[in-house]
């Protein structure tokens, strides 16, 4: 800017510097009060919310500075000065400080000197007689003071080398150093010029909040003002070109290697007096922004969307050749200046800014109120117009502090929004204070993969629980919002309620927003009552903790339907409608409680569930639904915000990058096949074959590991992996291979299976064969066919008998035991089913036998409940062979055989039923006639 008037100066004088007004070079007329106009701000209010006083090149006080008597003067200077001048060595800022200026714009120089590397403070050529370490020092002495209020800082490296501006010191006129050196000043060291030598200096660090001069990344969000009192805000650090550095400030008004234009207003060229009034204009134009106004004349206003959440800077500075700092800022005679001008607006005089008020014309349209100004950037302020811009904020009023407790679909997984960020982004649209608390911050990470591992040994206690698994992050897009929470993946209120006390006690939450009794239920931990039972048990506990704790106690979803568990069904119907029942007589006038109806907010039934990734967790759409729903429940029955949560009918959707690095590596214990995690993958697919053939078997991993355990010597196995997100796939990845070469053990010879009325009796023998010799144990497995979705259940033994009880009685069993050694389990062998609680079957009775072909017949026969299987027994009626069985057992009441050589009708078929080792006597015996036209 400065090199711009420089090179303009000699063409056109600007006019002489107007008087001093309440909005014009007087800033020490502003209000006491304004010395801590933060601290009667709440705590949770956004910097985005605030409307905050600056200085645009808050000590550019000098251009020319006689030496004799060190008073600034000349061209230079009423060219160079922005701000009214109380002092160098920055005590200009301490007046600043006082008068309620809570933005500083800095212009830094690497300099070298006797003490080495140091910023000092330019304008162009113009040092401006302060370093950056009189900056430090001014507004540490004042936050150490007024430790309520925070000071946002602009960053800018000055020295661009131009005709009319400075330079950096020789050797250091580059982004490297520029960035080294500020980095110095936060660290403690001083760079003495040699090199990365540096010597022991003061560290800065602390005085800053600790997102905003990272080094490596931007702050991703806006801060509320809580916290950030105390500290500086480094808002941005801006290069010579004004190009933003990666690792400084606050990426969405300042994001690094792009551009600021969007939020920030800086139309610095004014170059006549004439054009003063088109300045304000793009003032007057970036408040329409900030506040959500659209002049219809003006295109694309209409069109941009209001951003509640959004930080916005606005300079009212400009210069010129005919128009100097104090000209654009002040005014003369005859035009009006820039700071003139917003005061009148913020006064609604001259009918400067009718967008504003309600009653404007046709041409103004979206939002009406002047609600808040954003970050104001002045030159020469007036006392009055600091004090306009500070009365725009909303003081009184508190922080509410908010505690979501849930589980794993409040909790979220990598990747999630989550309802509570939309929720979150809610309360901010409001302009409601708030601040969510709890022990947790992240989401549900992927989990870490690992070997399988050996079964635990029946009657040897589970391993404790470890602590629960928080450090997830969010959806890349979504600011690092305030995410505290106590939800917890699996969480029950059977769990909870015996918890929540001492959360409650720890932080003091005024609003706890509760999501929980899906788990009870469908992990049959307890039936409706139950469920509700643990609900006012939570409730009890938690007032015990703070007896005026105000709630909001959602009720549960449907999920898509699971085989077999009608019951589920059942049991959240009727605990919604006893909670609904339930909640009025909980209430209180000093600790209300309000229903969130989530049921009918989330769109998930038994028959269909759009809403969820997986027919229970919320997808993008979903997490605004439960959202909406809670929301719903604040405005109605609390009265928070002015309206309740809007509900999208789409969602962002979800990245599902190709899985890659896949390799497949043989291992002892077969084939270990593994991937680089995609970030938020939900899960992922492996399909797996064996060379040669030509289909694939597909199987789903939690982890970015897939080991093939139940494999052969020699056998090539193919595979292919792709990032599984419910209703979105990435592609398959390439195919990898691996020989497998297991060192595992056979299972187990003659296994013997009984029925128990509740459970099995197994039995066997010492397996035999290659690498016996380290087992340590053996695994029973046993699979519950009756029960749709159900879970292999596997117990441990290093004996060669064991019972297994808690079965259900009726319901039909697939039986294994697999050994293992010291490299992973075996292929297991497998045992006779059974039916628990059954005796002896009866015999299989109406045997028939079809000869399809000359050497193929298919049987069927009428079974029994009480029959686990069912045996072949073939018999040649040529050679007065017995008849005979092999071991394989047949789970159906039909079967096909082949190959019976020299033809079906030479055999006789008979069939017995197996109850484990409990077995039937033979049916009738049929001998399979000849095909027909055979």
């Amino acid at each position: 800017m400065l090199a711009l008037a420089l090179s303009l100066s000699t063409l056109t004088l600007s006019a002489a510097p107007a008087q001093a007004s309440d909005a014009y070079n007087s800033i020490t007329s502003a209000s006491a009060s304004n010395v801590d106009w933060m601290s009667r701000i709440a705590d949770g209010t956004s910097l985005s919310w605030l409307s905050v006083p600056g200085t645009h090149d808050s000590l550019a006080l000098c251009g020319e500075r006689d030496p004799k008597t060190g008073k600034c003067g000349g061209i230079a200077t009423s060219i160079t000065q922005t701000q009214e001048n109380h002092g160098f060595s920055a005590q200009t800022l301490t007046t600043q400080f006082r008068a309620g200026i809570r933005a500083l714009d800095i212009r830094v120089r690497v300099d070298k000197g006797d003490e080495g590397l140091k910023f000092t403070i330019h304008h162009g050529a113009a040092y401006q007689y302060a370093n950056f370490t009189d900056v430090l020092n001014a507004t540490r002495d004042f936050l150490r003071d007024e430790p309520d209020e925070t000071v946002l800082l602009h960053l800018k490296a000055e020295c661009d080398g131009g005709t009319f501006g400075c330079e950096d010191a020789e050797g250091y006129r580059t982004d490297e150093w520029r960035k080294k050196v500020f980095d110095s000043y936060l660290d403690g060291r001083s760079y003495t010029g040699d090199g990365d030598e540096s010597t022991e200096s003061t560290a800065w660090r602390d005085l800053f909040w600790a997102p905003s001069v990272t080094g490596k990344s931007q702050a991703g969000q806006v801060p509320s003002l809580g916290e950030v009192r105390g500290k500086v805000v480094l808002m941005g650090y801006r290069a010579t070109k004004g190009g933003i550095y990666d690792g400084y400030g606050i990426k969405q008004p300042y994001p690094a290697g792009g551009s600021n234009e969007e939020y920030v207003q800086d139309a610095y060229e004014v170059d006549t007096i004439s054009d003063i009034a088109g300045k304000w204009e793009k003032v007057r134009a970036h408040l329409r922004k900030t506040n959500g106004t659209w002049d219809s004349s003006r295109p694309g206003e209409k069109e941009y969307p209001y951003k509640p959440g959004a930080l916005y800077i606005n300079y009212t500075s400009g210069t010129g050749g005919g128009a100097h700092p104090y000209t654009v800022a002040g005014g003369t005679p005859t035009a009006t200046g820039v700071n003139s001008f917003l005061r009148q607006c913020l006064q609604g005089e001259n009918d400067r800014c009718p967008e504003f008020h309600a009653d404007r014309g046709d041409k103004f349209g979206g939002r009406s109120g002047l609600d808040r100004m954003g970050v104001v950037m002045m030159d020469f302020p007036g006392g009055k117009l600091i004090d306009d811009i500070i009365g725009r904020n909303e003081t009184g009023g508190s922080t509410r502090k908010v505690m979501v407790v849930g589980d794993s679909m409040s909790q979220g997984h990598e990747g999630d929004y989550t309802w509570r960020y939309r929720l979150w982004q809610w309360f901010r649209d409001q302009r409601i204070a708030v601040d969510f608390v709890g022990p947790y911050s992240g989401t549900k990470p992927q989990d870490t993969p690992s070997a399988p591992q050996p079964p635990r040994l029946q009657g040897e206690p589970e391993p404790a629980a470890g602590p629960p698994r928080t450090s997830g992050a969010y959806a890349k897009d979504a600011p690092d919002f305030d995410s505290d929470h106590f939800a917890v993946w699996g969480r029950q209120a059977a769990q909870d309620k015996s918890l929540i006390k001492e959360q409650v006690a720890k932080y003091q939450p005024d609003l706890l927003l509760v999501g929980l009794g899906f788990n009870d239920m469908g992990w049959f931990v307890s039936d409706a009552g139950g469920t509700l039972d643990s609900m006012k048990k939570l409730v009890d506990e938690a007032r015990a903790a703070k007896p005026n704790l105000k709630f909001a106690v959602a009720n549960v979803p449907q999920r898509a339907k699971i085989g077999g568990r009608d019951d589920l069904i059942t049991k959240t119907t009727a605990y919604n409608k006893a909670l609904a029942e339930a909640i009025p007589a909980w209430h209180s006038s000093s600790s209300p409680v309000k229903l969130v109806d989530w049921a009918g907010a989330y769109d998930c039934a038994p028959a269909s569930c759009p809403a969820a990734y997986d027919g229970l967790h919320p997808n993008a759409v979903g997490e605004y639904q439960i959202a909406g729903a809670f929301g719903s429940t604040l405005h109605k029955e609390f009265g928070l915000g002015s309206s309740a949560p809007s509900v999208p009918a789409t969602g962002p959707a979800r990245p599902s990058g190709t899985p890659g690095n896949v390799k497949a590596t043989s291992a002892d214990s077969g084939i270990v096949v593994t991937w680089d995690q995609v970030f938020g993958a939900y899960g992922y697919e492996v399909r797996s074959r064996l060379a040669g053939l030509p289909g694939w078997s597909t199987t789903r991993s939690v982890g970015n590991r897939f080991d093939s355990t139940w494999v052969a010597d020699g056998q090539k196995w193919e595979y292919q992996v792709r990032t599984d997100n419910g209703a979105t796939n990435s592609a398959w990845s390439s195919t990898v291979s691996a020989t497998a070469r297991p060192r595992t053990a056979a299972g187990p010879v003659g296994i013997v299976t009984r029925p128990t009325a509740t459970g099995i009796d197994f039995a066997w023998g010492t397996p035999t064969g290659p690498y016996t010799d380290s087992i340590d144990r053996y695994g029973v497995i046993a699979y519950d066919q009756d029960t749709p979705g159900a879970f292999v259940q596997t117990v441990g033994t290093r004996n060669k008998a064991l019972h297994v009880d808690g079965l259900k009685p009726g319901h039909r069993y697939t039986l294994a035991v697999q050994t293992w050694n010291r490299a992973g389990g075996g292929l297991p062998a497998l045992g006779r089913p059974v039916v628990v609680g059954a005796g002896t079957p009866p015999a299989p009775t109406g045997l028939k036998v079809v000869s399809t072909d000359a050497t193929t017949v298919q049987l069927s026969w009428k079974g029994s409940a009480q029959a686990a299987g069912y045996r072949v027994w073939i018999r040649n009626i040529n050679n007065g062979s017995q008849s005979a069985a092999d071991e394989s057992v047949i789970s159906e009441t039909n079967h096909g055989i082949a190959f019976l050589v020299p033809g079906t009708w030479n055999y006789e078929f008979c069939m017995t039923a197996v109850n484990g080792a409990l077995e039937s006597g033979k049916s009738n015996c049929v001998v399979a006639p000849r095909p027909a036209g055979g």
